[in-house]
């Protein structure tokens, strides 16, 4: 019975450890979509690169989130879907 429970538990914290990661990165992408719309209105053409670079650092890194395991799993079960950077140059 102790077994379970602890089982069970682990299983609980892990979902809990795993959706928060998900969330962090998804708050990640929001505030740099915030600072790329921040430089390309002020239209220094090195700080929008950067910001470019920036965001599609973060949306790499949230992929990998939901593409591996484990957190591919809450991901799938929990709908964090794959993000894209359309529009954005491979090479950045």
């Amino acid at each position: 019975m102790v077994v379970v429970i602890v089982a069970i538990a682990l299983v609980v914290g892990f979902i809990a450890l795993a959706a928060n990661s998900l969330n962090k990165a998804k708050n990640r992408i929001e505030l740099a979509e915030v600072e790329l719309k921040k430089y390309e209105e002020s239209g220094d053409p090195k700080d929008i690169d950067n910001a470019k670079k920036y965001y599609a650092a973060v949306i790499r890194d949230y992929n990998n989130l939901v593409e591996n395991f484990p957190t591919n799993l809450i991901a799938e079960l929990f709908n964090f879907p794959k993000m894209h950077t359309e529009g954005f140059d491979e090479d950045l």
